[in-house]
Parts: C-alpha cells; structure tokens; sequence
C-alpha cells in the first residue's frame, strides 16, 4: 500500500476522537452485561470521534494562544527555528514551518499526540459518571437496563429460568440459576447467558398445564448458554434481605 500523506494527516487529526471512543469503551464497567461489539457505521460512534477531535484540538490551539499571549506580554520566551504551532504548519502547507530540524518534528508529533492523551483520559474518567452511565446502558442495555437497575445493589441478584432445545422423553431440559453475565445482540435480544449455582430439571407442556420435572443432583457450578440452544428466558430479581446492599457508587 502507497504510502498516503493526506491519510496519515487525516488519521493524525481524528486521533484526540478515537481516543475519546477509546476511553468510553473502556470504561464501560459492567460485570452483569457483556460490552456489545460496535455496530460498523455507528452514527453515535461517528459524532463522538468527531466531536472528540474537534474538543482536543480546541484544547490544544488554546493551549498554543495562552502560550503565545504569555510568550508576548508577561515573559520572552525562546526563539526557535521553526514553527511550535503545528496547526500553523499544517495549514499553511508548511510555509511557516521555518527551518524544521530533527528536534521540531519531535514537538509537531508532541503536540498532536497531547489532545488524544488528554481526551482520552477525560473520556475514560467521565465514563464512570453516573448520567454518562445512565445514557450509556440507556441505549445498550436497552428494555434489560430496568432490570440491571434493581439487581445493581450488592445484596440484589437475577435468577433465570432458561428452557432449552434439548429434549428427554418428550420434556425439554431446563435450567435455574444465578445470572453471572449476559450477552445481547444487535436487537437487543439476549445471546448469551452465564448461569451459576444451577438446578437442572425437565419442562414437560402438556395442553392442561406446565409441568417441571425435578430430580436430586448436585448443582452446576457455572454453564454457558447460547441463545441457539434455548427456547426461552425467564428472569426474576430476588433481594437477600439479611444482607445490607452496599452503594455500588461509594465503591468506585
């Protein structure tokens, strides 16, 4: 692949949004709900890294005027040989670079890399905010983010009833335990659940009612199911209430 400097400028310039995206992602903090893979042409993702880019070389041409109005009214300042405003440069198609020596492309790249650096940590802390957290599982979590509301105290856990495809003598095998995790899909259809503790039984369906079949065995420990080998979900939020919930935000 040729080597394309209008790319590598284009790619230079959106790096403080990409790490604004970065950040974000990162601290999605969840133990209940898997991080969903982003959707490709996301028109929310789009906004951010833009948003993003434009917010950090904002911080950055600030950063260049209050230098440049303390270089000229409170102190003198160094004179280089060439330009330290890289935007200066880049828009000029480096007419005003001056001399460019070995030293001024280490502080044009300095200077580019510094508003990613910096907007993506303020992404990465501001993640964890909670009216960012609210809209951010808003719109991932979707109809499940009530739920993972009530089970969010330390004392509160969601136990699932899953069916599955799997048949024995006319009766589905189903499962019961305490939900570890959960994975959803594009639709916000669960896709994949992580059950502890789990009581294995049968589901027989009969037209006059529901019958669940148990029998004595041990628990399972943890099981994976695969939204392909279950026919339905069922879930219910149970509260122990000997055990007083800790504030899930006093604890970082």
């Amino acid at each position: 692949m040729s080597f394309s400097y209008t790319l590598f400028l284009a790619l230079l310039l959106l790096a403080p949004g990409l790490a604004v995206w970065a950040g974000l992602r990162a601290g999605e903090r969840s133990e209940l709900i898997s991080q969903a893979p982003e959707k490709p042409g996301s028109t929310f993702s789009l906004l951010v890294i833009v948003f993003g880019a434009l917010a950090g070389h904002i911080i950055l041409s600030g950063l260049f005027a209050l230098q440049s109005g303390a270089c000229r009214f409170i102190a003198p300042c160094v004179r280089l040989s060439f330009d330290p405003n890289v935007y200066r440069v880049i828009l000029t198609n480096g007419r005003s670079a001056g001399v460019p020596s070995d030293w001024a492309f280490l502080c044009w790249f300095v200077s580019l890399a510094t508003p990613a650096l910096i907007t993506g940590a303020l992404a990465y802390l501001a993640s964890g905010w909670k009216m960012v957290r609210d809209m951010r599982e808003a719109a991932t979590f979707g109809w499940l983010k009530r739920w993972v509301d009530l089970a969010r105290p330390s004392n509160s856990f969601i136990i699932a009833y899953v069916v599955t495809t799997l048949e024995h003598q006319g009766a589905n095998v189903a499962y019961e335990g305490i939900v570890e995790n959960i994975a959803l899909d594009d639709n916000k259809a669960i896709a994949m659940l992580v059950l502890s503790s789990c009581d294995r039984f049968l589901v027989r369906i009969t037209s006059a009612r529901v019958e669940r079949i148990d029998s004595d065995h041990a628990p399972i420990p943890l099981i994976q199911l695969e939204a392909k080998q279950f026919v339905n979900v069922a879930l219910e939020v149970f509260e122990d209430v000997e055990t007083p919930p800790i504030d899930e935000d006093s604890r970082g």
